[in-house]
């Protein structure tokens, strides 16, 4: 592909940020194929198939910075917060870096680990290399070999065999958008490794400050062990001005249990990916997905399940509010459901108003949102929320997704 001025502009900050780090060569050569893969695809198009009906042109002609590093805490107080109470580990990054005065740790049962991505691929690069940009890969997905490229750290979460950790695990991406010349540009990644038959709960969540104009560019890989059990939790408040993409990768093993929650509240562009692998026999996945999108916005969702194992099951359930001139995309492909004797369910809502649209292949069940009557408006609003809210398992992160709701609501009326 012919290097477009704005790739040129990604190639200058990938080689002022390798002289940054300094890393090992095994790292380096890890990050420049990455970054060679990145500059050969180029950004998606509508002419790719899990890209159809979307415009990227906003996103792939802006000239993105690398986000600047904050000093601990700076600017931290005027970024929404989502708490997550009962967490036993909280993981905190400013711009993708990580905010040790603001993160908070305890000793977890059994050896198992919860600490930044950056450090452990230092000191343990054999252990991670099993695992690190081998879900995620970077062959033909050229957001994820943006981000293997010019990630700066993020979480790590490895939990050995028969371990269960029973309180939340939360790590939290800030963006500030702040750069040596805006908007900037943030890699979030986060690494999730269970063993066999251990058990964790996992939430990520993404915030910035309303109105400011940045691109949060997330990838998340996970490995499910024989008999694995993982709760994972996104949920996503970034500024209405923001371009956010989010891509999760999964393994699971034999037994393996993946139950995903997505819920985007902000962003002018957001794109949701997930590519679930059930490889082992009897693996299930739950994916729910909750979105809400209003004004000019868009929110576009993208599902693969690949039923590599006999007996697997997949469920889907997605919901939409979209209000305004809102934009919402949801496309899905199921592979080896039928060969593999395997079972897989679908079912998609979606609340819109009369200006709104919703594109997709499958069968939707559409609700008119009530542009007339206030009251009844937020009754109709406030239904949908509550059946999507109580898929959610963790107390404290649904009190705050509630509070979040209620400020989502002053702009749905």
């Amino acid at each position: 592909m012919p290097l477009t001025p704005w790739l040129s502009h990604y190639k200058t900050d990938f080689e002022l940020a390798r002289r940054r780090r300094g890393e090992s060569i095994q790292f380096d050569d890890l990050r420049c194929e990455a970054f060679d893969r990145f500059l050969l695809l180029g950004f998606p198009t509508a002419n790719d198939e899990s890209w159809r009906s979307i415009d990227v042109t906003p996103l792939a002609e802006t000239y993105f910075t690398m986000a600047a590093r904050p000093a601990d805490g700076e600017r931290d107080a005027t970024v929404g917060d989502l708490s997550v109470r009962d967490a036993c580990v909280e993981l905190v990054f400013a711009n993708g870096y990580l905010m040790a005065a603001r993160s908070r740790t305890s000793a977890l049962p059994n050896g198992a680990v919860a600490a930044p991505l950056a450090s452990l691929l230092a000191s343990h690069a054999d252990e991670l290399g099993a695992f690190f940009a081998r879900v995620a890969r970077v062959d033909h997905l050229p957001l994820v070999a943006l981000n293997t490229a010019l990630f700066e750290d993020g979480a790590a979460i490895l939990v050995p065999p028969r371990t269960a950790i029973d309180a939340p695990i939360h790590v939290r991406f800030i963006s500030t958008g702040e750069a040596d010349a805006t908007p900037a540009m943030s890699q979030p990644r986060v690494l999730v490794v269970l063993g066999e038959e251990s058990r964790a709960t996992v939430v990520e969540s993404y915030t910035g400050p309303d109105g400011v104009d940045y691109f949060t560019n997330a990838v998340t890989e996970v490995v499910l062990g024989n008999g694995a059990s993982l709760d994972h939790y996104t949920v996503q408040d970034e500024s209405t001005a923001a371009y956010l993409t989010a891509a999760t990768h999964v393994i699971a093993g034999t037994n393996a249990n993946y139950r995903s929650n997505a819920i985007a509240l902000g962003g002018a562009f957001v794109r949701n990916e997930r590519i679930v692998t059930l490889r082992g026999e009897r693996a299930t996945c739950t994916l729910n997905g909750f979105y809400v999108a209003d004004g000019n916005r868009l929110v576009n969702t993208h599902a693969v399940i690949d039923h590599a194992g006999p007996g697997c099951v997949s469920r889907e359930r997605h919901t939409s509010i979209l209000a305004g001139r809102a934009q919402g995309v949801f496309s899905r492909s199921i592979a080896g459901a039928e060969s593999q004797k395997t079972r897989t369910r679908l079912v998609v809502r979606a609340l819109l108003s009369p200006n709104a649209r919703l594109e997709t292949p499958h069968t939707v069940a559409i609700e008119p949102l009530p542009d007339d009557d206030s009251a009844k408006r937020a009754r109709v609003i406030g239904g949908f929320i509550r059946a999507s809210l109580n898929r959610l398992r963790v107390p404290s992160l649904r009190t705050s997704v509630e509070q979040l709701f209620e400020r989502q609501l002053g702009r749905l009326r």
